[in-house]
């Protein structure tokens, strides 16, 4: 190849049609991708594929798009590199591995098509391992953006970003679609024994887990023993499963009529600290829309709507969901606690508590939950977390309360923040109604 081309191009049959690289690549497994990927490194260019119509259109199958690979693309450590492209099939037949494993990236761009896999590991996994650049193992201030990402394996994932062994921080994802019979989006810091994941978007509009069945989870925000998933904005739609599957005597997909699967989770929420924007789709089981795990804290979820509910299992239960639409009087207001007993707010919603019978009180205790720390991660800087000394971990704000030595009166009200408490001394209890606040 020349220098003096500004592209590495690879072509649906190239290089016959001039492409520099393709499916007709001598003795290549990954139809001239992986050729392409390692010239355009060396050659220090950018690199792009070509695409094409495809899919399916009253029961033919269009495939003059795909690029069929045997093997796992792996993209190397990059830095100011641009991989562009059409709308291309980069469909991998492989049976174990990712069918594309990204590297350590600094500044760099991507543009893929659909990607598809049948296999159990993560079709698409971000997991900086090299030292490269800047001679940092790192995923940092990048763009990873996809048409599609498809897994059909029961136990598969669509999307990982694994920082076990280098941070993922300041970047930008972005898919069309997920479409998983597994996992959809995994964020992973090896059970808070990796690196941080911090300070990244993630926009997927289409969280498709139609073709699941009972056992699969739309996203995974860690898993437990995460603390270093920080700061992130993730906005998805997470659709439940409907056992779909393409019907060979009409030659088109179905769903099985009346499909509720029981173990299904639209959003399993470990991390700390990040910022989601969810709506859901379809039957869960009760409390299956949102599970916070224990670890999960101050967490805030914009929800669009919550067909299926919340399961709160947060040891701090200080995730905060800001609802759509108004919840008001609709939610649940727990019994009185005895004496000197503390109540939780642990709905995951603020609400307005209004004193219906005062009671005989004689005094009542307000406490709210602490917070995690302001300055963890004290800053992104490369050098100071990966080459600098580690800097010492800083401890979280400690609960703090408050007592009134006072009776209530009859319409007094007071606001309890998610994981806030509150408890009386009394010889009869009092009565109370809650409000959820907008």
């Amino acid at each position: 190849m020349s220098h003096s081309k500004p592209w590495v191009q690879v072509t649906l049959q190239g290089p016959e049609d001039g492409g520099d690289f393709g499916p007709l690549t001598p003795g290549t497994r990954t139809s001239g991708l992986q050729e392409a990927i390692d010239c355009a490194h060396a050659q220090c260019r950018d690199l792009y594929i070509w695409g094409g119509r495809g899919g399916l259109h009253q029961g033919q199958d269009l495939s003059g798009n795909i690029y069929a690979f045997d093997e796992p693309l792996r993209i190397p450590w990059s830095q100011d590199f641009r991989l562009d492209g059409g709308n291309a099939v980069l469909a991998y037949r492989g049976e174990r591995g990712s069918a594309i494993c990204i590297d350590s990236q600094m500044n760099c761009r991507y543009k893929f098509g659909l990607i598809s896999s049948a296999a159990p590991d993560p079709v698409v996994a971000l997991r900086p391992e090299t030292p490269g650049p800047d001679d940092f193992s790192v995923i940092t201030a990048s763009f990873f953006d996809f048409s599609a990402v498809c897994s059909s394996h029961p136990q598969g994932t669509s999307i990982l970003l694994d920082a076990s062994a280098g941070p993922i921080v300041n970047s930008l994802v972005r898919a069309e679609e997920f479409n998983a019979r597994g996992t959809g989006l995994h964020l992973s810091d090896a059970a808070g024994q990796g690196h941080l994941i911090a300070n990244n978007r993630i926009q997927i509009p289409y969280g498709n887990q139609y073709h699941g069945s009972d056992i699969c989870t739309g996203l995974r925000l860690g898993e437990s023993g995460t603390r270093k998933i920080l700061h992130n904005r993730i906005e998805l739609s997470l659709h439940a499963p409907r056992g779909a599957h393409f019907d060979t005597a009409s030659k088109a997909y179905a769903a099985i009529d009346g499909f509720v699967p029981k173990r299904a989770i639209g959003a399993h929420i470990f991390a700390q600290r990040n910022s989601l924007d969810l709506s859901f789709y379809g039957p869960r089981a009760p409390g299956h829309d949102i599970v916070f795990a224990s670890e999960a804290r101050d967490n805030t979820v914009r929800a669009l709507n919550l067909p299926n509910g919340i399961t709160n299992n947060a040891a701090i239960p200080s995730n905060r969901v800001e609802p759509g639409w108004p919840v008001g009087l609709a939610v649940p207001t727990p019994p009185v606690p005895p004496t000197e007993t503390w109540a939780i707010n642990d709905s995951s919603y603020a609400v307005e508590v209004f004193i219906i019978d005062p009671g005989e009180v004689v005094r009542w205790q307000l406490a709210d939950t602490g917070s995690t720390p302001q300055n963890d991660p004290h800053n992104l800087s490369l050098v100071d977390n990966l080459r600098g000394p580690a800097p010492p971990t800083p401890s979280p704000r400690a609960p703090e309360s408050m007592t009134i030595e006072s009776e209530l009166t009859a319409g007094q009200t007071f606001a309890l923040a998610p994981g806030e408490k509150v408890r009386f001394s009394y010889a009869r209890a009092p009565v109370w109604r809650w409000k959820a606040l907008p």
